[in-house]
């Protein structure tokens, strides 16, 4: 009986399944999320479906290296399943930097949204700044490694490539500052909502949401080790490993990253289930201004106003001036006469306020206050108030 051929792909296949399934939830629920119930789809939003896209184009080209001899050893390869198969992998290396670039400055972005002290938000800035060069850098270097670039992955054709010490050095780097960036955006967090006057139930409620977009540092920490296979004339057996955490790097980012958004889809679902008090009720909001279901204001929150989170603790009912004084104008019954104009709402209706009959002697005193108010050309100068209420939701 003849030995089985080594063959890792479908280890590679797996998770290249289960990460895009997952990546592509989350991001379709983040989407619904700030769509339909925030109604605020903003900048870290585009970023992140980008993201997720370039995950599907690299998903596609890994599983398509998988069919081709991706996991196995070149010497059971056909040399035109090598190339076909380092094709891939060399796609995945570009479709790779840009969903990863893309993933770490929506994280950032996100985390912009709340950052209320100036330092906040230059670290930020940094650390989004330090994952844009890197990944830049890491995309080009990749891109034209082989000139021409065929020779990647035809090595029959003559051409040449840089060391692969330089790509090792490389992934090295960008290792390093991945896991600077990813450990800023996961402890940063902490620090913004202590700040915020919030309760404490909410702060710790809060910091894990906000710090599940830096999880995929663990997959570069597990990557790390597996770079110098980049040396091996085995290529498509040896970087299995790198493969694999590649994949689960980005899987993680933009899972982890879209659930951090999801508070306010959590808020609904567990007030459907009877576990939680507090109705859930979006209110539209414009990405402008400050939102008031989830972070989805694009100006920076401040200490006093965090609706962003379902946390505001007043909604105010009002009417514009002009519907109060046709409102006032078609009322009137005497010069003195005052009506609040409050809204007819569901929630706040108010009885409107009917004139009491005047006796004789307040006739008389409307009467001369009335000459007492008449101008020279015969107009009369009516004095009214009008009000606005708010109601406290606790």
């Amino acid at each position: 009986m003849a030995a089985s051929i080594p063959n890792r792909g479908p280890e590679l296949l797996a998770v290249d399944i289960l990460f895009l399934a997952a990546a592509v939830i989350a991001n379709l629920l983040r989407c619904y999320v700030r769509i339909a119930m925030v109604k605020a789809f903003g900048v870290d939003d585009w970023l992140m479906a980008i993201a997720t896209l370039f995950f599907v184009a690299y998903c596609s080209s890994s599983i398509s290296g998988v069919r081709h001899g991706t996991g196995r050893h070149h010497s059971d390869l056909s040399q035109e399943n090598i190339h076909k198969a380092k094709q891939s992998w060399w796609l995945c290396y570009l479709f790779y930097c840009v969903s990863m670039i893309s993933s770490k400055v929506s994280i950032g972005c996100f985390l912009l949204r709340i950052a209320v002290k100036r330092i906040h938000t230059l670290i930020i800035y940094g650390a989004m700044f330090i994952s844009i060069v890197a990944g830049v850098v890491f995309f080009f270097v990749t891109l034209f490694q082989c000139h021409p670039i065929y020779y990647f992955w035809n090595k029959t054709e003559p051409g040449r490539c840089i060391s692969n010490e330089v790509i090792i050095g490389l992934g090295y780097l960008y290792s390093t500052f991945s896991i600077i960036s990813d450990f800023t955006f996961a402890l940063l967090p902490g620090f913004i909502v202590w700040n915020l006057q919030l309760n404490r139930r909410t702060k710790i409620a809060l910091v894990p949401l906000l710090t599940m977009g830096c999880i995929a540092s663990s997959a570069v920490v597990a990557r790390t080790p597996y770079l110098p296979s980049f040396r091996s004339a085995d290529f498509l057996w040896a970087t299995i490993d790198i493969a694999i955490w590649s994949s689960v790097e980005q899987g993680l980012a933009i899972t982890a990253g879209s659930l951090a958004t999801l508070r306010p889809l959590f808020h609904l679902i567990a007030n459907r289930f009877g576990l939680s008090t507090n109705p859930t009720r979006p209110l539209q909001s414009n990405y402008a201004g400050a939102s008031v279901e989830a972070l989805g204001g694009r100006r920076k929150a401040n200490q006093t106003e965090l609706d962003l989170y379902k946390l505001s603790a007043m909604v105010e009912t009002r009417v514009s001036r002009r519907d109060r004084d046709e409102e006032m104008e078609n009322n009137i019954k005497s010069p003195n006469w005052f009506q609040t104009g409050f809204p007819r709402s569901k929630r706040n209706s108010v009885s409107e306020r009917k004139p009491v009959e005047d006796t004789e002697s307040q006739k008389s005193l409307h009467a001369k206050r009335s000459d007492e108010s008449l101008d020279q050309d015969g107009m009369q100068i009516t004095v009214s108030k009008s009000f606005f209420v708010t109601d406290e939701r606790r």
